[in-house]
């Protein structure tokens, strides 16, 4: 499980990553192995501070 500045750290590296290009935050996170519970806790961290980064269904 990771700790809250771990949730933050990786979640700032998804947004750098998606803001140089690499690709849509749901293909960033497919090349991070991570837990669901961690994954769930970063995304939604990661939505807070880019409500734009959120995939349309």
């Amino acid at each position: 499980m990771l700790k809250d500045f771990q949730v933050r750290v990786v979640a700032n590296a998804y947004i750098t990553r998606v803001n140089e290009g690499e690709g849509i935050i749901d293909q960033v996170v497919s090349t991070y192995p991570m837990q669901a519970d961690d994954l769930d806790k970063v995304l939604a961290y990661v939505y807070v501070i880019r409500p734009d980064l959120v995939p349309t269904k």
